[in-house]
């Protein structure tokens, strides 16, 4: 970082690098779109170079930091009516092979289609504690600071989510309880 602030580009380089993979699996299952995605990462990484000087060590790790910015460039387009998330489908999409049972490949994708309408409905910041908890692992105490929360609020965003779509798991939900 201390070569980024001097101005060393192929400090940023490094940093996309290591941390750029990251940001577009985030930025991809919070807005559904691999060209938005690509936008988020471009955006993280000109903020990365801005803002350099800024990131404290001590406060949050340079992953968190970054994840941070990512989030907040993900939460500002999910403002936007509509938006939708998705999920890495990959294994649910592909074609079953001459020996899987057929039943259990469309229960599967019945499934996993479910659980993404229920996170559909989540607030931006449910839906995010949901993905970064489960789909990124990461760790509690990261993704409350990615989202400017307290590790007690991200426990209680997380658990809410968890409830809902549960909830829409069982077809319990009443119109909008998600939301």
């Amino acid at each position: 970082m201390a070569r980024l602030v001097g101005g060393d580009e192929s400090a940023l380089r490094t940093i996309a690098q290591r941390h750029g993979s990251r940001v577009l699996r985030i930025a991809q299952r919070m807005l559904g779109s691999a060209a938005e995605a690509d936008e988020v990462m471009q955006e993280t990484l000109i903020r990365v170079w801005q803002s350099a000087a800024r990131w404290d060590a001590a406060r949050a790790g340079l992953g968190t930091w970054i994840g941070t910015i990512a989030w907040r460039l993900c939460a500002d387009r999910l403002r936007s009516p509509g938006r939708r998330i998705q999920l890495d489908l990959q294994e649910a999409e592909t074609v079953a092979s001459p020996d899987a049972d057929a039943e259990a490949q469309l229960i599967r994708r019945q499934t996993l289609g479910q659980v993404q309408t229920a996170l559909d409905r989540l607030p931006p910041r449910q839906r995010a504690a949901f993905v970064l908890f489960h789909v990124e692992e990461v760790s509690g105490q990261d993704a409350a600071q990615m989202l400017g929360v307290g590790l007690r609020a991200f426990w209680s965003l997380l658990q809410r989510a968890r409830l809902a779509v549960e909830r829409e798991m069982r077809g319990n939900a009443a119109p909008g309880e998600v939301r």
